[in-house]
């Protein structure tokens, strides 16, 4: 079984990781938060911050580190948050976030999930997923990430949170592609 470090802290990356690539692909993952600060730039893209993160961490620990970003992207926003998910989440919280909102009629958003994998001096490898939905007017549910409480993926009638308390491998999936895509690339480096 190979060995995988995740630089994360965020125990709902954490599971998805374990779900996913440990219980579906049989990778053992060591989530790690390194005793320096990994750098996030800000960004365009999801995948330039992974990237960046990624390729940073490697270089300093001396061996393949695997970073992920998320980003929220709002057509009536112009694209906003976007990269800047964890940024908004930390400034003005959900409920505060859904009451700037409130009013708007266009709801429509898409989910982008980035996992890099780089390897010390080397250039990031990444993969990138998406999933497309709707902003909920109320956060529900108990499970997960800021968006995760209103978020409502496409076809569904339930916000991420919610499909995540009652299944978190359903919830992993409307994530997009982008950690089976890695774990798939990962198997064939062997």
């Amino acid at each position: 079984m190979k060995s995988i470090v995740y630089l994360t802290t965020n125990p709902w990356k954490i599971r998805e990781a374990t779900l996913v690539l440990g219980g579906q692909y049989g990778f053992d993952i060591e989530a790690m938060n390194p005793d320096f600060e990994i750098y996030e730039i800000q960004a365009k893209t999801c995948a330039e911050v992974a990237g960046f993160s990624a390729r940073y961490a490697a270089d300093k620990l001396g061996k393949p580190c695997i970073k992920s970003d998320t980003g929220l992207y709002l057509e009536m926003l112009g694209g906003l948050p976007g990269p800047y998910n964890a940024y908004f989440d930390k400034q003005i919280g959900v409920e505060k976030f859904l009451d700037l909102i409130k009013n708007e009629t266009n709801r429509k958003a898409r989910i982008e999930h980035c996992f890099a994998y780089c390897e010390p001096g080397g250039e990031p490898v990444i993969f990138k997923g998406e999933s497309f939905g709707t902003i909920a007017k109320e956060p529900r549910g108990k499970d997960g990430r800021w968006h995760d409480f209103f978020f409502i993926p496409d076809g569904e009638t339930k916000t991420l949170s919610e499909i995540g308390d009652e299944d978190p491998v359903k919830k992993a999936s409307f994530y997009g592609t982008a950690i089976h895509d890695l774990a798939k690339w990962l198997k064939e480096q062997d």
